[in-house]
């Protein structure tokens, strides 16, 4: 559990002001908004709603709701991330996908792209579950038992051929990967990224986006944080330092000059073409877009990337395969993929106490291990991840993004912030709750000593 992490990525500032005006505003005719300057001070007014709206359970709990805070979760098994979800009411959970209007680059046999060769993924969705539009009508019934009429007809496994625009990360260079699936992921908060050079993208906050530095979710980056985008040849320049005594300069903007007349003639005299790399670009802008149909692509093996409006983006569904079958391949520490509880003695729900050993936990790190053999041993086979996922251990490690209005929280540590929780959703709600603190601290310190661990469900 020592690798659980939960972080802030946005809250509404002055909260307890907030919730003090909505609950003020409640109870006089004056408008509230025109008072602004006789307010109380953020402390004065979680006292105040303390006193009047929560103190003996009198008030009504609405004014809470006008408050919210989005967190970042990190590294908890699969388990937390279900029992989380069931509480829906003024929560909302986001895991990594892209808006329906996002353009997907494919390229031809010479890594050449086009206009016709981009689809945006919403288009790519529809042809992969709907089919093609035929140009032709059907007028009598099908081979099998079609009715007459203009039809779809698939065209699943032509898309799957198509060569999409992916990043070999080894080298910095694109080359180009396959599709294995698309996947609809329901409708989410999508934010604008607008970079230097003119490009967007749109795309939930829990999206990876490929930088100088590493992969980093949108939530991690801000205005000025360099991305990597859609490539530029390098070509007529020569190395600086040697390629073979520094090879991670060898794609570096900065290790190049231009060749002097005799190479130049020389270099354009070799039939080849001058390689794409990636470069960076920096964030002007994050906009907050609104709620809008998300997608996701599912990328074969080995680069589980993608271009998308022109950005590096990572597989964005299912990046949990990636790992498994990183771990089949011996790469990788297992338990980066997996969770199991650490060695300790523990009880069942109706008390009886045990002790789950090392040698059991290895066990069951060997079993872990050979379920992820197996998993890829399937796709290789070519059955679908969606077959294949059965026999992968229920508890991979997830990272996903949560918002909560007030209330929504309260209400979500009421059940779950107990001792007889499950352990992983207890640790989840242990780190929340200095945020908590930090965020509301009179509404916190009263929440401490009236309903902390006492699963009291807020009204």
């Amino acid at each position: 559990m020592d690798r659980f992490r939960v972080e802030v990525i946005a809250k509404t500032a002055f909260p307890q002001q907030v919730i003090y005006t909505a609950m003020h505003q409640d109870y006089t005719d004056i408008f509230v908004a025109e008072e602004r300057e006789s307010w109380p001070s953020e402390e004065k007014s979680g006292e105040v709603i303390v006193k009047r709206l929560l103190a003996g359970e009198r008030g009504h709990y609405g004014p809470l709701e006008h408050c919210q805070i989005v967190l970042g979760c990190g590294y908890f098994p699969h388990s937390v991330m279900q029992q989380a979800r069931t509480h829906r009411v003024g929560i909302s959970f986001d895991v990594q996908c892209l808006s329906s209007d996002v353009v997907i680059t494919f390229v031809n046999i010479d890594g050449e792209s086009s206009k016709k060769l981009k689809k945006t993924i919403g288009e790519l969705y529809d042809l992969w579950y709907y089919g093609e539009q035929a140009i032709r009508e059907r007028k009598i019934k099908g081979r099998n038992d079609e009715p007459p009429g203009f039809y779809r007809r698939d065209c699943k496994n032509r898309i799957k051929k198509m060569r999409v625009r992916s990043l070999n990360e080894e080298n910095n260079t694109f080359t180009y990967n396959h599709i294995e699936d698309i996947v609809f992921n329901g409708f989410n908060p999508v934010y604008q990224v607008t970079l230097a050079d003119g490009k967007q993208l749109k795309c939930t906050q829990n999206h990876k986006i490929l930088t100088p530095y590493g992969w980093r979710i949108l939530a991690q980056l801000g205005v000025g944080s360099e991305v990597l985008v859609n490539g530029q040849p390098l070509k007529n320049a020569d190395h600086i330092l040697e390629v073979s005594q520094h090879p991670e300069l060898a794609f570096d903007q900065t290790n190049l000059e231009v060749l002097c007349s005799p190479c130049h003639t020389r270099h354009h005299k070799q039939d080849r073409k001058n390689p794409l790399c990636a470069h960076p670009v920096k964030i002007v802008s994050i906009e907050y877009i609104g709620i809008e149909p998300t997608y996701d692509l599912v990328m074969a093996a080995p680069h589980h990337n993608f271009v998308a409006n022109g950005v590096v983006v990572h597989n964005s569904y299912r990046y949990t395969s990636g790992k498994v079958l990183a771990i089949a391949e011996g790469k990788g520490n297992i338990e980066d993929a997996f969770y199991l509880r650490p060695v300790g003695n523990y009880s069942d729900r109706q008390g009886k106490k045990y002790y789950y050993s090392p040698e059991q936990r290895q066990q069951d790190l060997n079993w872990c291990l050979e379920a992820a053999k197996r998993y890829k041993i399937d796709l290789d086979n070519g059955m679908s991840e969606e077959h294949a996922r059965g026999k992968v251990p229920f508890d991979y490690r997830q990272h996903f993004v949560v918002s909560f209005t007030l209330r929504a929280l309260l209400h979500f540590l009421d059940l779950r912030f107990k001792k007889d929780a499950q352990l992983e959703i207890q640790k989840l709600c242990d780190l929340i709750w200095p945020h908590t603190q930090e965020w509301v601290p009179e509404i916190a310190k009263w929440y401490e000593q009236t309903r902390l661990g006492k699963a009291r469900l807020a009204p």
